[in-house]
């Protein structure tokens, strides 16, 4: 064959060739599926929620779901806490190797993580600052509902991690009984306890670990 010379079946094979690639881009280019919408963030989130709250009657809800509708109102498929999204995807590696214990999230359990000793964070940015211990007092919240059982808080298990002006006076008024405008609706919307519960803490559907004393008269 001289240069510059195609055969007809060569030329035949080329483009059945180019049939089949543009065929295939093309089906690619409507079979990707659409892209995913931008993640709300935290602050429209929670201003999104506080909208909901304003058509909310506190004595007659527990928690909002993640949507901001009551729970039980809204989509019986919807999840009620973000936090139960993220227990749903896979722990970055180093997490997974390391054997923290996990809640039924599959979330670390970051107090009985620290409870076990495999983790000793410091007590303070300054190493040569005097250690303060715990404050171990437990504090029991009387819930509003008659059938959801008493919260005990637990002094010591924050201020492991914490001091006391994390939380007092901004957050929450130090004198038992000090807040009695905090309910759930309040909480899921990232007040009170959801500064750090649904967020950096363990998930408010997790409704057990806090509510834990049952009402006196239900015994």
């Amino acid at each position: 064959m001289r240069a510059g010379r195609f055969p007809v079946a060569g030329v035949w094979r080329v483009a059945v060739l180019a049939g089949v690639l543009l065929q295939g881009a093309v089906f690619l280019t409507f079979a990707q599926p659409p892209a995913a919408s931008s993640p709300e963030s935290d602050q429209d989130h929670l201003k999104r929620m506080r909208e909901k709250l304003k058509s909310v009657d506190p004595a007659m809800t527990i928690y909002l779901d993640s949507r901001g509708n009551v729970a039980g109102a809204g989509d019986p498929n919807g999840v009620v806490g973000r936090a139960e999204l993220a227990g749903k995807a896979a722990h970055p590696p180093a997490l997974e190797l390391s054997g923290f214990p996990k809640d039924r999230y599959e979330l670390v359990d970051w107090a009985a993580t620290l409870r076990e000793g495999k983790i000793a964070p410091r007590d303070g940015v300054d190493p040569s600052a005097p250690e303060v211990p715990p404050f171990d007092l437990d504090l029991v919240i009387k819930t509003k509902s008659k059938y959801q059982p008493d919260v005990v808080f637990s002094h010591k298990v924050h201020t492991q991690w914490l001091s006391c002006q994390n939380c007092h006076d901004k957050i929450f008024k130090m004198k038992s009984g000090g807040n009695p405008q905090m309910h759930m609706t309040k909480i899921a919307a990232g007040e009170y306890c959801g500064r750090c519960h649904d967020r950096v803490a363990f998930p408010l559907t997790d409704c057990l670990r806090c509510h834990v004393k049952p009402k006196e008269e239900s015994r």
